[in-house]
Protein backbone atom coordinates (compact mmCIF):
# COMPACT_ATOMS: atom_id res chain seq x y z
CA UNK A 1 0.00 0.00 0.00
CA UNK A 2 0.85 3.67 -0.85
CA UNK A 3 1.65 6.38 1.62
CA UNK A 4 -0.66 7.92 1.08
CA UNK A 5 -3.11 5.17 1.50
CA UNK A 6 -1.65 4.41 4.99
CA UNK A 7 -2.50 8.14 5.86
CA UNK A 8 -6.25 8.37 4.75
CA UNK A 9 -7.06 4.86 6.37
CA UNK A 10 -5.16 6.14 9.39
CA UNK A 11 -7.00 9.16 9.60
CA UNK A 12 -9.94 7.25 9.49
CA UNK A 13 -9.26 4.56 11.78
CA UNK A 14 -7.49 7.35 14.69
CA UNK A 15 -11.13 9.58 14.52
CA UNK A 16 -13.96 6.77 14.14
CA UNK A 17 -12.50 4.04 16.91
CA UNK A 18 -13.40 6.60 19.57
CA UNK A 19 -16.18 8.56 18.59
CA UNK A 20 -19.61 6.74 18.46
CA UNK A 21 -19.65 6.33 14.34
CA UNK A 22 -17.91 2.77 14.11
CA UNK A 23 -14.28 2.78 13.09
CA UNK A 24 -14.77 -0.69 11.16
CA UNK A 25 -17.56 0.48 8.98
CA UNK A 26 -15.66 3.89 7.92
CA UNK A 27 -12.51 1.67 6.79
CA UNK A 28 -14.73 -0.42 4.86
CA UNK A 29 -16.46 2.61 3.42
CA UNK A 30 -13.34 4.25 2.65
CA UNK A 31 -12.07 1.57 0.31
CA UNK A 32 -15.64 1.43 -1.02
CA UNK A 33 -14.83 5.10 -1.95
CA UNK A 34 -11.46 5.26 -3.19
CA UNK A 35 -11.54 1.16 -4.98
CA UNK A 36 -8.79 0.65 -2.84
CA UNK A 37 -7.71 -2.83 -1.62
CA UNK A 38 -7.53 -4.12 2.22
CA UNK A 39 -4.49 -3.24 3.64
CA UNK A 40 -4.15 -6.50 5.03
CA UNK A 41 -3.33 -7.49 8.76
CA UNK A 42 0.26 -5.90 9.48
CA UNK A 43 -1.86 -2.47 9.04
CA UNK A 44 -4.60 -3.10 11.14
CA UNK A 45 -1.63 -3.98 13.54
CA UNK A 46 -0.13 -0.78 13.32
CA UNK A 47 -3.38 1.39 13.22
CA UNK A 48 -4.44 -0.84 16.43
CA UNK A 49 -1.08 0.14 18.48
CA UNK A 50 -1.36 3.66 17.36
CA UNK A 51 -4.81 4.26 18.63
CA UNK A 52 -3.62 1.89 21.77
CA UNK A 53 -1.02 4.11 22.52
CA UNK A 54 -3.24 6.83 22.04
CA UNK A 55 -5.93 5.97 24.96
CA UNK A 56 -3.13 5.18 27.37
CA UNK A 57 -1.51 8.43 26.65
CA UNK A 58 -4.85 10.48 27.19
CA UNK A 59 -5.43 8.11 30.49
CA UNK A 60 -1.77 8.00 31.47
CA UNK A 61 -2.59 9.93 34.74
CA UNK A 62 -6.19 7.24 35.56
CA UNK A 63 -3.77 4.14 34.38
CA UNK A 64 -1.09 4.93 36.78
CA UNK A 65 -3.08 5.83 39.62
CA UNK A 66 -4.48 2.01 39.12
CA UNK A 67 -0.95 0.58 38.70
CA UNK A 68 0.51 2.41 41.61
CA UNK A 69 -2.96 1.99 43.87
CA UNK A 70 -3.61 -1.60 42.92
CA UNK A 71 -0.70 -3.89 45.47
CA UNK A 72 -2.10 -2.13 48.29
CA UNK A 73 -5.59 -1.16 46.95
CA UNK A 74 -5.03 2.56 48.32
CA UNK A 75 -6.91 5.76 46.40
CA UNK A 76 -9.06 5.88 44.22
CA UNK A 77 -9.59 6.64 40.38
CA UNK A 78 -12.64 7.78 38.91
CA UNK A 79 -14.60 6.88 42.02
CA UNK A 80 -13.67 3.52 42.03
CA UNK A 81 -10.62 1.39 43.89
CA UNK A 82 -7.67 0.53 41.71
CA UNK A 83 -8.29 -3.74 42.26
CA UNK A 84 -12.97 -2.19 41.84
CA UNK A 85 -12.02 -0.89 39.02
CA UNK A 86 -9.72 -3.47 37.04
CA UNK A 87 -12.31 -6.28 38.40
CA UNK A 88 -14.85 -4.18 36.64
CA UNK A 89 -13.25 -3.92 33.27
CA UNK A 90 -12.00 -7.91 33.24
CA UNK A 91 -15.81 -8.67 33.52
CA UNK A 92 -16.41 -6.10 31.07
CA UNK A 93 -14.43 -7.88 28.68
CA UNK A 94 -15.23 -11.33 29.45
CA UNK A 95 -18.05 -11.14 26.42
CA UNK A 96 -15.92 -9.45 23.75
CA UNK A 97 -12.96 -12.10 24.36
CA UNK A 98 -15.39 -15.08 23.88
CA UNK A 99 -17.62 -13.36 20.95
CA UNK A 100 -14.18 -12.25 19.56
CA UNK A 101 -12.28 -15.01 19.54
CA UNK A 102 -15.38 -16.93 18.35
CA UNK A 103 -16.52 -14.83 15.71
CA UNK A 104 -14.53 -12.21 14.55
CA UNK A 105 -12.50 -13.80 11.38
CA UNK A 106 -16.25 -15.29 10.36
CA UNK A 107 -18.02 -11.95 10.44
CA UNK A 108 -15.37 -9.76 9.04
CA UNK A 109 -14.66 -11.83 5.92
CA UNK A 110 -18.55 -12.38 5.09
CA UNK A 111 -19.48 -8.30 6.16
CA UNK A 112 -17.26 -6.21 5.17
CA UNK A 113 -18.71 -4.86 2.56
CA UNK A 114 -20.39 -0.86 2.02
CA UNK A 115 -23.90 -2.47 2.26
CA UNK A 116 -23.79 -4.11 5.25
CA UNK A 117 -21.67 -1.20 6.49
CA UNK A 118 -24.23 1.08 5.32
CA UNK A 119 -27.15 -0.83 7.29
CA UNK A 120 -25.63 -0.68 10.55
CA UNK A 121 -24.42 2.95 10.40
CA UNK A 122 -28.38 2.93 10.44
CA UNK A 123 -28.44 0.88 13.74
CA UNK A 124 -25.91 3.15 15.49
CA UNK A 125 -27.72 5.97 14.62
CA UNK A 126 -30.87 4.86 15.53
CA UNK A 127 -29.72 3.28 19.08
CA UNK A 128 -27.32 6.54 19.37
CA UNK A 129 -30.48 8.74 18.90
CA UNK A 130 -32.33 6.75 21.01
CA UNK A 131 -30.39 6.54 23.88
CA UNK A 132 -29.69 10.50 23.84
CA UNK A 133 -33.38 11.22 24.11
CA UNK A 134 -33.73 8.96 27.25
CA UNK A 135 -31.35 10.77 29.15
CA UNK A 136 -32.19 14.22 27.62
CA UNK A 137 -31.11 16.64 30.46
CA UNK A 138 -29.84 14.13 32.89
CA UNK A 139 -26.15 13.99 33.19
CA UNK A 140 -23.79 12.72 35.50
CA UNK A 141 -20.48 13.32 36.93
CA UNK A 142 -17.92 11.27 35.34
CA UNK A 143 -16.80 9.08 38.73
CA UNK A 144 -17.72 5.67 37.63
CA UNK A 145 -19.23 5.08 41.81
CA UNK A 146 -22.59 3.76 40.12
CA UNK A 147 -20.73 1.12 37.74
CA UNK A 148 -21.12 -2.88 39.52
CA UNK A 149 -20.77 -6.39 38.06
CA UNK A 150 -24.20 -6.34 36.22
CA UNK A 151 -23.96 -3.10 34.60
CA UNK A 152 -20.40 -3.86 33.22
CA UNK A 153 -21.41 -7.02 32.07
CA UNK A 154 -24.08 -5.71 30.04
CA UNK A 155 -22.14 -2.46 28.87
CA UNK A 156 -19.33 -5.38 27.73
CA UNK A 157 -22.41 -7.48 25.84
CA UNK A 158 -23.49 -4.23 23.85
CA UNK A 159 -19.68 -4.04 22.83
CA UNK A 160 -19.90 -7.39 21.19
CA UNK A 161 -22.18 -6.00 18.72
CA UNK A 162 -19.26 -3.67 17.24
CA UNK A 163 -17.49 -6.75 16.10
CA UNK A 164 -19.84 -6.00 12.77
CA UNK A 165 -18.49 -3.16 10.67
CA UNK A 166 -20.65 0.06 11.14
CA UNK A 167 -21.48 -0.77 14.46
CA UNK A 168 -19.66 1.36 16.69
CA UNK A 169 -18.35 -0.19 20.13
CA UNK A 170 -17.51 3.22 21.58
CA UNK A 171 -21.35 3.91 20.85
CA UNK A 172 -22.42 1.03 22.48
CA UNK A 173 -20.48 1.02 25.30
CA UNK A 174 -22.38 4.92 26.13
CA UNK A 175 -25.86 3.04 24.89
CA UNK A 176 -25.69 0.50 27.29
CA UNK A 177 -24.20 2.73 30.17
CA UNK A 178 -26.93 5.49 29.24
CA UNK A 179 -29.56 3.43 29.31
CA UNK A 180 -28.91 2.24 32.72
CA UNK A 181 -28.88 5.30 34.38
CA UNK A 182 -25.55 6.91 33.36
CA UNK A 183 -24.74 10.15 32.11
CA UNK A 184 -23.05 10.70 28.75
CA UNK A 185 -19.62 11.38 30.57
CA UNK A 186 -19.41 8.54 32.69
CA UNK A 187 -20.43 6.62 29.52
CA UNK A 188 -17.86 7.82 27.42
CA UNK A 189 -15.10 7.27 30.25
CA UNK A 190 -15.77 3.84 30.72
CA UNK A 191 -16.12 2.65 27.14
CA UNK A 192 -12.30 4.46 27.26
CA UNK A 193 -11.51 2.20 29.94
CA UNK A 194 -12.88 -0.89 27.76
CA UNK A 195 -11.26 0.10 24.86
CA UNK A 196 -7.76 -0.50 26.34
CA UNK A 197 -8.34 -4.59 26.41
CA UNK A 198 -10.31 -4.54 23.24
CA UNK A 199 -8.20 -3.17 20.94
CA UNK A 200 -5.00 -4.47 22.73
CA UNK A 201 -6.73 -8.27 22.24
CA UNK A 202 -7.38 -6.95 18.76
CA UNK A 203 -3.84 -6.20 17.91
CA UNK A 204 -3.09 -9.41 19.47
CA UNK A 205 -5.55 -11.54 17.37
CA UNK A 206 -4.16 -9.49 13.94
CA UNK A 207 -0.45 -10.32 14.98
CA UNK A 208 -1.57 -14.27 15.44
CA UNK A 209 -2.74 -13.80 11.58
CA UNK A 210 0.27 -12.40 10.30
CA UNK A 211 2.52 -14.30 11.93
CA UNK A 212 0.47 -17.43 10.65
CA UNK A 213 -0.03 -15.32 6.79
CA UNK A 214 3.28 -14.55 7.03
CA UNK A 215 2.68 -11.28 4.89
CA UNK A 216 4.90 -8.89 3.61
CA UNK A 217 5.57 -5.42 5.80
CA UNK A 218 6.06 -1.89 4.46
CA UNK A 219 7.94 -0.28 6.72
CA UNK A 220 7.21 3.21 5.82
CA UNK A 221 3.77 2.69 5.30
CA UNK A 222 3.39 1.23 8.82
CA UNK A 223 4.62 3.64 10.14
CA UNK A 224 2.63 6.13 8.71
CA UNK A 225 -0.33 4.38 9.80
CA UNK A 226 0.69 4.06 13.39
CA UNK A 227 1.47 7.74 14.06
CA UNK A 228 -1.08 9.34 12.24
CA UNK A 229 -3.38 6.66 13.84
CA UNK A 230 -2.29 7.59 17.22
CA UNK A 231 -2.22 11.48 16.91
CA UNK A 232 -5.98 11.18 14.81
CA UNK A 233 -7.46 9.18 18.26
CA UNK A 234 -5.43 11.43 20.99
CA UNK A 235 -7.53 14.30 18.72
CA UNK A 236 -11.05 12.45 19.03
CA UNK A 237 -10.86 11.47 22.73
CA UNK A 238 -10.32 14.79 23.59
CA UNK A 239 -13.09 15.73 21.16
CA UNK A 240 -15.79 13.09 22.44
CA UNK A 241 -14.70 14.37 26.24
CA UNK A 242 -15.13 17.78 25.76
CA UNK A 243 -18.88 17.19 23.62
CA UNK A 244 -19.87 14.61 26.27
CA UNK A 245 -19.79 17.27 28.96
CA UNK A 246 -23.62 19.10 28.83
CA UNK A 247 -23.71 18.75 25.34
CA UNK A 248 -25.45 15.86 23.32
CA UNK A 249 -24.97 12.90 20.86
CA UNK A 250 -27.80 13.66 18.56
CA UNK A 251 -24.80 15.03 15.56
CA UNK A 252 -23.56 11.93 16.01
CA UNK A 253 -26.78 9.56 15.42
CA UNK A 254 -27.67 12.27 12.37
CA UNK A 255 -24.27 11.86 10.92
CA UNK A 256 -24.63 7.65 11.04
CA UNK A 257 -28.02 7.75 9.93
CA UNK A 258 -27.07 10.22 7.13
CA UNK A 259 -24.07 8.69 6.17
CA UNK A 260 -26.10 4.98 5.97
CA UNK A 261 -28.88 5.98 4.28
CA UNK A 262 -26.89 7.78 1.42
CA UNK A 263 -24.57 4.91 1.13
CA UNK A 264 -27.34 2.29 0.74
CA UNK A 265 -29.40 4.66 -1.72
CA UNK A 266 -26.15 4.65 -3.69
CA UNK A 267 -25.07 0.96 -4.08
CA UNK A 268 -28.96 0.67 -5.13
CA UNK A 269 -28.38 3.19 -7.49
CA UNK A 270 -25.41 0.50 -8.69
CA UNK A 271 -22.27 2.07 -7.19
Amino acid sequence: MSIVEAIVLAIVQGLTEFLPISSSGHLVLARWLFGWEDPGLDFDVAVHVGTLAAILFAFRREVWGVLKGLQADAGTVEGLRPRRLVWLGLIGTIPMVIVGGLLYETLQDELRDATTAGAFLLATGAMIGGAEWRTRRRCDASPLVSLDERRSLAIGIAQCLAILPGISRSGMCMVAGMAMGQGREAAARWAFWLSMPALAGAGVLAVAALIDGQESVDAAALTAGALVSFATALLAIRALLWLVRGRSLIPFAGYCLVVGLAVLIARAAGA
